[in-house]
């Protein structure tokens, strides 16, 4: 019997560290999208400022851009995801999915969505190249653990 978790934002790190592979949420709330050059803006904005340009504690993040109206997601490294649990988020939408050993060391998870992502969005940073970080805003979004916080991957099988 599969039970369907329903998560609105914001959703906790406690929260977060109680689901399960394979475990189906409908998720309504804010989304955080972003091309992956704006997280090294983000570091070094705090590291040199001293204080957060956009503060990503507890947001469930996407690393891509959107085209033609459409999100592009972008390829996530061990190395980019350990920096982003490091800036607090608590979980990442994922396109394909891959073991990262980070899920278990910083207890967050990994998502991917069962259908196509849609939401409102606004436009919280813009970099002179045109990168961007939004806010989408979303509304009982499908979405399966594929990576748990004990690091255990969902399998199709």
């Amino acid at each position: 019997m599969i039970f369907l978790i329903v998560l609105k934002y914001p959703v906790s790190l406690n929260v977060i560290r109680k689901l399960k592979t394979g475990d189906v949420v409908y998720y309504t709330g804010k989304i955080v999208v972003m091309d992956r050059s704006v997280v090294d803006i983000l570091e070094k904005y705090e590291r040199y400022e001293g204080t957060k340009l956009y503060d990503l504690t507890g947001e469930i993040v996407v690393l891509g851009t959107f085209r033609k109206n459409k999100l592009q997601f972008q390829e996530m490294t061990e190395e980019l995801l350990e920096r982003l649990f490091l800036l607090g988020v608590n979980g990442v939408i994922l396109e394909r999915v891959r073991p990262f050993s980070a899920t278990k060391r910083f207890s967050r998870v990994l998502f991917e969505p069962l259908e196509e992502i849609r939401g409102t969005r606004r436009v919280i940073y813009k970099t002179p190249d045109s990168k961007k970080l939004e806010e989408l805003e979303v509304e009982k979004l499908v979405l399966r653990v594929v990576q748990d916080s004990s690091g255990k991957v969902y399998s199709k099988v």
